[in-house]
């Protein structure tokens, strides 16, 4: 290791003896000053939400550490198969190594106001080693995402792995600055890395989308934010809290899928692929249609929800209550597993976990002790509110669905109502035809 840090003390001595000239010649740097006070801090995982027992494996990186937290971690990434990404990212990107490590050094103050660090963490990591690791694992990161995307087998590392460092990357306390992924990107790249991001992320949790949605890297604070962002719409979140024909949503106690099921409220995958993106339409009297994202539920599922309820959970985050807002809702509508049993037949659940009592567990056990956003799916809960007041629909509904779930008792009831109808109109025809018989004794007296 020490080995190591040598060989980078000197390219960089070196870099400056040259006066930071690239490969192309150039000998200007273009800094991105960037006001870190408007961003939100990379800060450690609350206490509250570290604390639960079942969850606290969720937290931690598998594979690879990032940043400042989990530094002196050892794990399957160490620091020379990050050095030797830096170089191939350096040779793949057409950028002097050199320079790029300048470009990092030059905004490594800006970089380390982005952490919320303790005082041990403060001492242990001097100004040198504090550029380093952002150098680093910058270049890592970036060069992971770029092999990720255009082809596999230049990670140079197994596809379960490439997974696991995936996950990683998503974790609250293994953030890097993105001031300082942007700096690494060559300037006349941004909308091709734009493209890029996108495909990345296209894909996790949700199902993946025809059109990704934009990313604006003005707007991102690190690549958990940046998948926040993408998951969440915050003009969603902004609806009015109460409504006046049906009164507040804060009195309605959303269903199991199997009542509203029951109740005549069908599920169908939504069209977008937000969180956000849940909606609530009657078609017919007693039909209602509850639209929700399709969600993949495979193993990393649990990390990934539980990182952005914690990153929503810090003082500086966004206060939307965006993710924590939709566990809620799915917690309400999964009690057991009929009913992610419900939802997975109507292609809004798709379980590569497991059976789906575990997929159940999992959206119970990480809803504890969340708080939701009072204005999420305000207009939903009161269309569904609006539904359940109307007793008639309801009973109605409920005895289709108790008497009417198999095609066979279907067919059974047409088949005894054809055959009360053509007992009817066979008791019509002999009603008739008597009535309107001649009399015998009336024949009888025309014949004398």
């Amino acid at each position: 290791m020490k080995a190591l840090e040598r060989a980078m003390k000197k390219d960089v001595d070196t870099d400056q003896q040259r006066g930071s000239t690239s490969q192309s010649g150039d000998t200007e740097m273009h800094v991105v000053v960037i006001d870190t006070e408007t961003k939100p801090k990379i800060q450690g995982v609350p206490p509250m939400l570290r604390g639960v027992e079942e969850n606290k494996n969720c937290y931690d990186p598998l594979v690879v550490s990032i940043g400042p937290f989990h530094h002196l971690k050892e794990l399957h990434i160490t620091e020379k198969d990050k050095y030797a990404m830096a170089r191939r990212y350096a040779d793949n990107d057409g950028q002097s190594y050199d320079l790029l490590y300048n470009k990092v050094k030059a905004i490594a103050g800006d970089a380390r106001n982005c952490f919320s660090l303790d005082s041990s963490t403060e001492v242990v990591l001097d100004e040198e080693k504090f550029t380093k690791m952002m150098f680093l694992d910058g270049c890592f990161i970036l060069q992971f995402i770029r092999r990720f995307v255009e082809d596999h087998k230049d990670l140079n590392m197994k596809l379960y792995l490439a997974a696991f460092v995936k996950r990683d990357l998503l974790l609250l306390e293994n953030q890097l600055p993105f001031l300082v992924l942007r700096e690494l990107m060559s300037k006349n790249k941004e909308e091709e890395w734009k493209k890029m991001l996108s495909t990345f992320f296209n894909g996790v949790l949700v199902l993946p989308s025809d059109s990704p949605r934009e990313i604006e890297f003005d707007q991102c604070a690190h690549l958990l934010d940046m998948i926040h962002t993408i998951l969440i719409d915050k003009e969603a979140l902004s609806a009015p809290r109460h409504d006046r024909k049906s009164g507040s949503t804060d009195l309605f106690s959303c269903r199991s899928a199997k009542e509203l099921n029951a109740a005549g409220i069908h599920f169908r995958p939504s069209q977008g692929h937000r969180f956000t993106d849940v909606q609530f339409s009657s078609s017919f009297i007693l039909i209602g249609f509850l639209k929700l994202p399709p969600i993949a539920v495979d193993d990393s599922t649990k990390s990934m929800l539980l990182n952005m309820v914690a990153y929503e959970a810090c003082p500086d985050a966004p206060d939307d209550l965006g993710v924590s807002s939709y566990i809620c809702f799915m917690d309400s509508l999964i009690d057991h597993a009929e009913d992610v049993k419900e939802l997975r037949s109507k292609g809004i659940l798709l379980n590569f976990l497991g059976s789906d009592q575990q997929v159940a567990d999992l959206f119970n056990q990480i809803a504890d002790n969340l708080v939701a956003n009072p204005n999420a799916y305000a207009k939903v809960k009161n269309k569904l509110q609006r539904h359940h007041k109307n007793k008639i629909k309801i009973w109605l509904a409920e005895w289709l669905h108790t008497h009417f779930t198999s095609p066979w008792t279907v067919l059974a009831f047409v088949g005894a109502i054809f055959a009360l109808v053509l007992s009817v109109i066979q008791t019509y025809e002999s009603v008739y035809a008597t009535e309107t018989a001649p009399c015998p004794c009336a024949a009888a007296n025309n014949t004398k």
